[in-house]
């Protein structure tokens, strides 16, 4: 009983924290770990200021693949289009990732 009480306090915090809106949305704490990004942009999701990017092997964290990376700063996500060479910094605090330092290459 114990672990289903576990189970549905973590899928709560997580329902939560992924339907914040407004700026605060992206208030994911300090990163715990970073790692360099090098990738794509596959396409944009403005209204959630969300970008895809097929990218190479990230660290020991991630394998090459195709996915989508919350942008906080709206000045960063501006830079951003399809099609785009990137590198950026993945931050992750548990199970929050986003991305930050993003150049256009």
């Amino acid at each position: 009983m114990k672990r289903r009480s576990f189970v549905t306090a973590a899928l709560a915090a997580v329902c939560t924290a992924c339907a914040k809106k407004g700026e605060n949305r992206f208030d994911y704490g300090e990163a715990k770990k970073k790692y360099e990004l090098k990738g794509v942009v596959v396409n944009l999701k403005p209204e959630d200021r969300v970008v895809v990017v097929k990218h190479e092997k990230i660290g020991d964290w991630m394998e090459a693949m195709t996915m989508e990376f919350p942008v906080p700063s709206a000045e960063e996500f501006g830079k951003l289009k399809p099609g785009a060479a990137i590198r950026a910094t993945v931050n992750v605090n548990d199970m929050f990732f986003w991305l930050t330092g993003i150049t256009v290459e």
